[in-house]
Order: C-alpha cells, then structure tokens, then sequence
C-alpha cells in the first residue's frame, strides 16, 4: 500500500517458521509498522479531507489575468489548493455568447459543487441551466433585481449570490469627465463594446446617455468586437462617426486584446478610457474604475461559504 503522505510503499509481509534473518526483518517490520501507525492520524485526515469542485464560467478566459489571480489567492488564503482539495472545471465562450449556454450546461451535467460566473455575459446562460446548483456571480449584473437574477440584495432568495458592479450614470460622468479634462476639447464619445448588445441597451445606454447630457457630449455606438478580426472595422467605423474618444467595455475580448485596442487607439489618434488599469499599462491614455482585482478577490468568501453549507438565496449581495 502507497501512502503519499509518508513517501513509502508497505507490502504484505508474510511470517511463517522462524529462519535466520527472521529477527532483524521482525525488528525492521515493527519499526516500519511503528512508524506508519504513528502516521495514521494524518493519513485519515488526509482521506476525510473532501474535494470540492468548482466550476467557472468566462465569456473569454485568460489564465493570467489578475481577476483570476484575485479569485484562486482568495480561496488559497481560505485553505483551498488546487490539486488537493479543490478541482477547478473551467469553460470558455472563447467570445462567443452563442456557446454559453452548452457550456453551462455541461458544467451542471458534471454536479460540480458550485458554478462560479465571471463578469455579466455568462450569467444568463448559468441561471437558464440550473435552479439548484449554487452561483456565484462576480461582476455579474448592475442591476440583479430588475434582471430578475435575485429577489433583493439583502436576501438573493435562489440560487444565486455574488458581486455586482455599478453601470450608472455617476460612474460613466466620473469617467467622461475625467476624459474630457485630460483630451480637451471632445464632443462625441464612442463605445467600444464587447458583451452582449442587450446588455448594452438595458444597462449601459440609459446611464451613458443620461452623462452624456449632463457633460454635453454625444454618445456614438456601440462598436461591437467579438474577437481580435474586429478590431480594427471598429475603429474604422468610429473614425467614419467622427468619434474623437473612446470608452470600453471590457468583458471578455477587449480586455484580452488591449494591447491591440491600445495600438489601433494610437494609429487612429483617439484616447481610450477604460475601468481596468491594465489598459494604461499597455498603452490606452487611462482607467478609472472600482478595484476589480478586490472584487473577484472578495468573492471567494462567498464561495467559502457555500461549500460549507451556507445556503446562496441567504447571502446578501
């Protein structure tokens, strides 16, 4: 038998009659049979010791960025390591919402112990595939309630909790004005978009619009990018609308290529406000935006808690 714990093999050991060498393999056996019985305790918390399995839902993953990070550093600092007693099952859209839904799907048909959903796109998708799983959703809405995702923030009531994130006008003014005073003189604002459109009309578009008012600028869009192809016919297109700056939404492939969205930016002389910070580090003009890397940090907590029984529709939002 293998104990992984101790790094030793112990085979069956048969004693008949006794024979020279008998005492000193006796002698050898008792202190291996001493020292593995010694070890036994630590052998059985080894085996009580359950694997969770979570799954995750991306619109489009990437294993290095820091919102990843943030959740996997959360959930080690909580005692779970992945490969010991943590599994993650991780799907991708790749981009494409149409997939989404399938993939959620397959995650439910593997009755992980949670479904874990990064940012608003894939949100949809996981609560049309189960009503018992529990979800947990970071970023995953600006408006929960009026999606019909939870019944209240205080008590979600379902099977879904998480972290919300705020499309309101208070933010989008902060970020057009901080625009304008570091451009000058702008009056037409286009939306990079890379989420989905009705998304963009239920949530976004009133609260830009209403900022845009406020700050007497016109908001041009949404330029919608899939993948890396369309990139480029977008800012093309801005170009043709006369936009002299442009804000992004960063769901799933604009935060991917923002290297490429910094570059094309560059080549076509137009300043980028973006929410992550990490836009500026690859070339884009500026970010403002909540801490997003303490956002999907915190919602390991969540997670936490759910698999030690805590039931999601009692975990305020």
């Amino acid at each position: 038998m293998w104990y992984p714990e101790l790094g030793i093999r112990v085979q069956g050991t048969v004693i008949s009659g006794r024979r020279r060498g008998d005492r000193v393999r006796r002698r050898e056996f008792i202190t291996l049979f001493g020292g593995t019985a010694a070890a036994w305790p630590l052998i059985a918390r080894a085996a009580a010791e359950k694997v969770y399995r979570i799954g995750v839902l991306f619109l489009a993953f990437r294993g290095t960025a820091p919102t990843w990070t943030a959740l996997v550093q959360g959930l080690q600092e909580l005692g779970y390591v992945e490969g010991r007693n943590l599994i993650f099952e991780s799907r991708s859209g790749e981009g494409k919402f149409e997939d989404l839904p399938a993939l959620a799907a397959e995650l439910v048909s593997m009755n992980v112990d949670v479904i874990v959903v990064f940012g608003p796109g894939p949100i949809a998708a996981a609560k049309a595939a189960t009503s018992k799983i529990p979800i947990v959703m970071i970023a995953g809405s600006s408006d929960p309630v009026g999606e019909g995702l939870i019944a209240s923030f205080a008590r979600p009531g379902g099977n879904i909790t998480g972290l919300t994130y705020a499309a309101s006008s208070e933010r989008f003014g902060k970020q057009l004005e901080l625009l304008k005073e570091a451009v000058g003189q702008v009056s037409r604002v286009g939306v990079l978009w890379d989420l989905d459109i009705e998304q963009f009309r239920r949530a976004w578009a009133p609260a830009l619009q209403q900022a845009g008012d406020q700050l007497g600028l016109q908001i041009e869009g949404p330029f919608l990018v899939r993948g890396d192809p369309d990139f480029e016919p977008a800012f093309a297109a801005m170009i043709q609308h006369s936009v002299e700056a442009v804000l992004v939404a960063a769901g799933g492939s604009a935060y991917a290529s923002r290297a490429r969205v910094a570059e094309l930016a560059m080549h076509n002389r137009l300043p980028i406000m973006a929410a992550f910070r990490e836009f500026p580090q690859t070339g884009s003009l500026m970010s403002y935006g909540p801490d997003f890397f303490e956002v999907y940090h915190r919602a390991a907590t969540y997670v936490h808690k759910i698999l030690k029984g805590d039931k999601p529709g009692e975990l305020p939002v």
